[in-house]
């Protein structure tokens, strides 16, 4: 796995909108906060661009971070937002220069076609905040964010979910949106879960639809072989009338009931403002106690 070198006083970051469109003063504040970090932010040319509901056509938004991508200056890539879009042009981008010159590659949600596509070519990537709404994030989130670029050690221990089941695990972090996973199967971006530990998260969805996902990725065998499975903010369920028959937590334990990794829920990756930063493709440890959760990345 390759690893971007850590950032300093003076990195370019560049800003890139690859999926649904941006206005200008939602992201202010966090070019912003990068600033005051000490970075540079270099804007993609066309990231204020509209095109129906998409922050430019396929080729504008790829040609942005195909740009950033063979700029040798720019030391990192943030994503403006998600929405829907990056599976556009996924298939088009050209990564010959990130494999001579890692960098961060910045975003979640939509952006997880992105880091699936990473990993096929054993880049590491961040899922974590992206600059829309970054001032909503929680101050931990966005200092942990800060001192990954940083090239600084971070680990987590957050509260025990009732629901976890207890053990230890240790696998290369993958992990991401479950409606943009359950997309790639089959797909030139499908991904390998074996002895990994895999994170998953998603927002407005209806319950049936999560049940439906849950079970497509189990089907594809990204279940069964897993080293320990991280459940995510899975927020602002979609009502439904009349009402499902289980909620996340036992949809998700109907399936690995079966399995004997542990299990951590209530991870705070995600939708909402605990949003930690995720290294996807790291060496990762995962300890899930009745008391305590800790996950540690190895490579740092």
């Amino acid at each position: 796995m390759l690893f971007p070198s850590p950032l300093s006083k003076g990195s370019k970051i560049g800003v890139i909108a690859p999926a649904s469109v941006v206005e200008p003063y939602r992201i202010e504040q966090g070019i912003k906060l990068l600033q005051e970090w000490g970075f540079e932010v270099v804007l993609g040319e066309h990231v204020f661009a509209e095109y129906f509901q998409f922050a430019g056509t396929p080729e504008q938004r790829l040609s942005d971070l195909q740009r950033f991508i063979n700029d040798d200056s720019i030391d990192a890539i943030i994503c403006a937002r998600g929405g829907y879009g990056v599976i556009q042009f996924i298939d088009d981008i050209d990564f010959t220069n990130l494999i001579k010159k890692p960098k961060w590659i910045i975003g979640y949600s939509d952006v997880t076609v992105l880091h699936c596509a990473l990993q096929k070519i054993h880049i590491a990537s961040l899922h974590a905040p992206m600059l829309k709404g970054i001032e909503e994030i929680s101050q931990e989130s966005r200092k942990f964010l800060r001192e990954i670029l940083l090239g600084e050690k971070v680990h987590y221990a957050i509260v025990p979910h009732h629901s976890n089941r207890v053990g230890k695990a240790h696998g290369k972090l993958i992990g991401g949106n479950i409606a943009l996973l359950h997309n790639q199967i089959g797909t030139s971006t499908d991904f390998d879960t074996e002895g990994k530990i895999l994170f998953l998260e998603d927002v407005v969805e209806p319950l049936y639809n999560i049940d439906r996902m849950m079970r497509h990725l189990d089907r594809a065998g990204k279940l069964k072989n897993l080293a320990g499975l991280m459940i995510g903010d899975i927020s602002r369920i979609k009502p439904e009338t009349p009402p499902f028959d289980k909620n996340t937590e036992q949809i998700i334990w109907d399936l690995v009931k079966k399995y004997d990794y542990p299990v951590c829920f209530g991870f705070p990756c995600g939708h909402e403002a605990q949003n930690y930063p995720l290294i996807c493709g790291s060496d990762a440890k995962l300890e899930v106690w009745e008391n305590s959760v800790f996950l540690k990345f190895g490579h740092l």
